[in-house]
């Protein structure tokens, strides 16, 4: 190897040495972890019909879609779901699979399928609902938020 050779390849390998880190983001593993906290608050408040604990998981920016219902806005959400839980006392809603999808450093896909009932006001417990699920999570500032849902039921 020529000195010239050796010289370029020292500069390459210091220059590499310099370069900034690529982040490549948190592991599946920690974006799961994380994903799986947010679902489990959301389900947890669902079941008190509580639509500001439900919501406590999304960004100001949210959307969701529910039959042909599209909500826009965090706020604009929590005010209709309010409405809704005004007529139930909870809902009890089992996962049956889920599965969640990396599509970036800070983007996840968020899917599952389940079942769930709900009880009104006077203590009727409603016939079981299959339900669907999809939420985009993004990370902004180090932590992880739903920014748009689309949920289905089929009865």
């Amino acid at each position: 190897m020529s000195p010239l050779q050796r010289l370029t390849g020292a500069l390459l390998l210091g220059l590499t040495a310099c370069a900034p880190a690529r982040d490549a983001g948190p592991s599946d593993a920690d974006v799961k972890r994380a994903v799986d906290s947010l679902i489990a608050v959301a389900m947890d408040a669902a079941s008190k019909a509580d639509a500001e604990g439900v919501l406590s998981i999304a960004d100001p920016q949210f959307s969701i879609i529910s039959g042909d219902v599209l909500l826009e806005g965090r706020d604009t959400a929590v005010a209709e779901f309010r409405k809704s839980y005004s007529l139930i006392t909870s809902q009890h809603q089992d996962v049956e699979q889920s599965k969640l999808v990396r599509l970036g450093p800070d983007v996840a896909l968020y899917m599952a399928v389940g079942e769930g009932t709900y009880t009104d006001k006077h203590g009727v417990v409603s016939d079981p609902v299959g339900l669907g699920l999809t939420v985009v999570f993004v990370r902004e500032g180090g932590q992880w938020h739903a920014r748009h849902a689309h949920q289905s039921h089929v009865q």
